[in-house]
């Protein structure tokens, strides 16, 4: 059966491969063609741990040891030369809360390795959740967090890889940052860091900042419009732009957030991407960038690594943070359903047919800087099969997996955000 309207189409496809169950607070992280997903919560903690190919479109559950991760929520991953590093995301009790859960997964031999770090002999951070997670050259550098009995922290640190050391950063910065911060999101660019909204003393925020690694200082960077109050959303760096997607505010709705920040200009945009209501509506999710000049190695880019850029590619990019749209670009989407006795696979593809000045659309606060993209064309019904569901060489997308509300199907949700489709859909 076909469901569709003047703007959406969408056709159920069968799906038979075993899947993960959906969730959130879980971490992600995509490097070399596979995204790797770890835990989360679903009624209850998880520690299952699995890979997606994006060529084949395939999941596949990998093994757990006695040296992997327990069940985990509100952690981070990042990748980095052939190892995943996973952080924090203990249940806080007694036991928990001095340790330093961090775990490294060697994907060429497929093993777990705990890295314990010895008592009194060096300082490091203890178990976490709701922090951030992220990598510039050789370190991974982690911001905030909470404890379920204390609160928000305002930590600021850094892991090396060559050395497998921690050193604190937030002596040097303490009271000049973000301050105690969870649920926020962060991405690096330009040797840079910046970091966006969360809670802060149990306030919600819209406070966008930017760490400096060459100078090692904090800057609050003010703009005259942005994204509202959220918690809980993901960013991700894609074509040299700053994307947040999802998020919201604790007590209410998940809402359909998609914003850019253009570097250059300073300046942020409203995407619409013509319908509500659709699954990306999500909290504590994750995204993932794929395709031309995507974010990699931790869900950071940095100039030190344009290389990379030359090549459109599958990239790496991690877990739980613009160049402006020109008119002839659009923004499609596809979201991934399955049912839990017969899998589906959902696809749906839209674009807007509204032309507006964007100055007529700056009438109230939620609509600052709101834009709706150009139509090239009408979204029509996809024939397509499973294997065309996949993301095509090249292809640029965001992939937002999980989160909240969870699915209904219990299948893990998939929704595909494709970027800049300027020819027909067929």
């Amino acid at each position: 059966m076909i469901n569709g309207s003047a703007d959406c189409a969408w056709e159920p496809l069968s799906r038979r491969e075993r899947l993960p169950c959906d969730r959130f607070k879980h971490a992600a992280v995509l490097y070399n063609g596979f995204v790797y997903i770890h835990g989360g919560r679903q009624d209850y903690l998880l520690g299952d741990f699995w890979r997606y190919s994006i060529a084949l479109g395939q999941w596949e559950q990998l093994p757990c040891s006695r040296q992997a991760p327990d069940k985990l929520e509100g952690h981070s991953m990042v990748a980095h030369e052939d190892v995943l590093y996973v952080f924090g995301g203990m249940v806080d009790f007694g036991a928990n809360r001095q340790n330093t859960p961090l775990w490294m997964f060697d994907i060429g031999t497929r093993k777990w390795y705990e890295l314990k770090s010895p008592e009194g002999q060096e300082p490091r951070p203890m178990n976490r959740k709701g922090h951030s997670a992220v990598v510039y050259q050789s370190g991974m550098f982690i911001y905030g967090g909470y404890f379920d009995i204390e609160g928000a922290v305002e930590e600021f640190w850094v892991f090396y890889f060559d050395t497998q050391k921690w050193s604190a950063l937030s002596p040097r910065t303490r009271g000049l940052g973000p301050g105690p911060r969870h649920g926020h999101s962060s991405v690096t660019y330009n040797a840079a860091l910046y970091l966006f909204g969360g809670l802060k003393n149990m306030a919600e925020q819209n406070d966008f900042w930017r760490f400096d690694f060459r100078r090692h200082n904090w800057s609050n960077i003010k703009t005259s419009s942005g994204p509202p109050k959220m918690v809980g959303h993901a960013s991700v760096i894609l074509r040299g732009c700053l994307w947040i997607v999802g998020g919201g505010l604790p007590s209410r709705t998940p809402t359909n957030n998609l914003w850019q920040y253009n570097f250059t200009a300073r300046s942020w945009k409203k995407i619409s991407r013509g319908m509500d209501g659709m699954d990306c509506a999500k909290m504590y999710h994750c995204v993932i960038a794929v395709g031309c000049k995507s974010a990699h190695h931790g869900g950071s880019m940095d100039t030190a690594e344009s290389d990379t850029e030359k090549h459109c590619s599958l990239h790496r990019w991690s877990s739980n943070k613009v160049a402006i749209m020109s008119n002839s670009e659009l923004i499609e989407m596809k979201t991934f359903k399955e049912r839990p006795v017969t899998p589906v696979l959902c696809s749906c593809s839209f674009s807007s047919t509204a032309r507006t000045d964007e100055r007529h659309l700056l009438a109230s606060y939620e609509n600052e800087s709101f834009t709706y993209l150009e139509d090239e064309m009408e979204a029509d019904y996809q024939q397509t099969d499973l294997q065309s569901e996949t993301v095509a060489q090249g292809e640029e997308v965001l992939l937002v997996l999980g989160g909240k509300p969870l699915s209904r199907h219990c299948k893990l949700s998939m929704c595909q955000i494709k970027v800049g489709v300027t020819s027909g859909i067929h």
